[in-house]
């Protein structure tokens, strides 16, 4: 079984993928790796950085996407005390934490415009200024930015700066989908059974031949994620120490027919009474459209017509 920093394949394009990998480690530029969600990105971001010259430093990881508006600047680069009414004491930021090291920005095409400007200027000048200081801090710092989105319409819907594009895509890496990678397959499906195995205290020795082949004709368009929580829900499920096509076929089918779309169109999808709260109503649509959507948080806001920013704090805020 082909292993490489966690992540498992040994198809054609896996093996780009780590010759890419080993490549972008020993070039010290800013590196963009785009894939679907649930390819691995950050699994590549940190063996990017586990193979440079700088895996003494740190690894840190910040979600742009998740952010609130009125934090995003502090969290990035950091504060003073006295910046703001919360900011009791001095803060480094994410920034400033990952010196020496690598930082990963996730959920790049999520970042607002204003914070983009500024991390242009990061990666022009190799400088921060803390929230509330006149001082510049000198970083070293390696920035690798992930995203699922296209940067290059994003830049045509304004809402990615060009310059900052370029500047960050000086080396790119793209990531396969599980659909296009099936070969794979058995051997992630080996790699998590291990796992369960070890995890639930299992014994589950393999997956049925016509089992495999059901799994391969899935598109799997949750990727690597959704494959492990079908291996992880069949294997705990399994009456034997192997797993069946019937046992595969349970689970699979609901997941793989669901038609958001059409549901979200039919009026009766949600109903509430009359004496439903406002706060109720909310956080059951969004769990309801999160649950027709599979988890997809990016689909899920697309489909309420609200950013991803937003969709992330509602998430915080009904515990979610």
């Amino acid at each position: 079984m082909q292993e490489f920093y966690g992540m498992i394949g040994d198809s054609h394009r896996m093996r780009e993928v780590y010759q890419a990998i080993e490549l972008a480690s020993n070039v010290d530029v800013p590196i963009l790796v785009q894939g679907e969600t649930g390819t691995g990105k950050e699994l590549v971001s940190k063996a990017i950085h586990n193979y440079s010259p700088r895996n003494k430093g740190a690894f840190v990881s910040i979600n742009c996407a998740a952010i609130p508006h009125e934090l995003a600047e502090s969290e990035l680069f950091g504060h003073e005390k006295g910046a703001f009414t919360s900011a009791h004491k001095a803060r480094k930021g994410r920034m400033e934490l990952a010196q020496g090291g690598t930082i990963l920005l996730d959920e790049i095409g999520d970042m607002e415009m204003f914070l983009q400007a500024k991390l242009l200027r990061v990666l022009e000048d190799n400088v921060i200024m803390r929230v509330g200081s006149e001082k510049s801090i000198k970083i070293d710092v390696r920035i690798v930015a992930a995203t699922n989105k296209n940067l290059l319409q994003a830049i045509n819907d304004k809402t990615f700066r060009e310059d900052l594009y370029y500047r960050l895509s000086l080396f790119q890496i793209h990531l396969p989908s599980l659909k296009e990678r099936k070969d794979d397959i058995p051997a992630l499906a080996e790699y998590f059974l291990c796992q369960v195995n070890s995890q639930f205290n299992r014994n589950i020795s393999h997956i049925t031949s016509s089992g495999l082949k059901r799994l391969q004709n899935y598109d799997w368009p949750g990727n690597v994620r959704e494959f492990k929580n079908i291996i992880y829900q069949t294997a705990v499920k399994a009456k034997n120490d192997f797993i069946t096509l019937e046992e595969i076929a349970a689970i699979l089918p609901d997941m793989a027919v669901s038609e958001p779309d059409e549901q979200l169109n039919s009026p009766s999808w949600l109903a509430f009474s009359d004496e439903t709260s406002l706060y109720d109503m909310e956080k059951e649509a969004i769990k309801k459209v999160l649950a027709l959507n599979n988890g997809n948080k990016q689909k899920t806001a697309e489909a309420l017509g609200i950013g991803r920013s937003s969709l992330y704090w509602k998430l915080k805020k009904y515990n979610l």
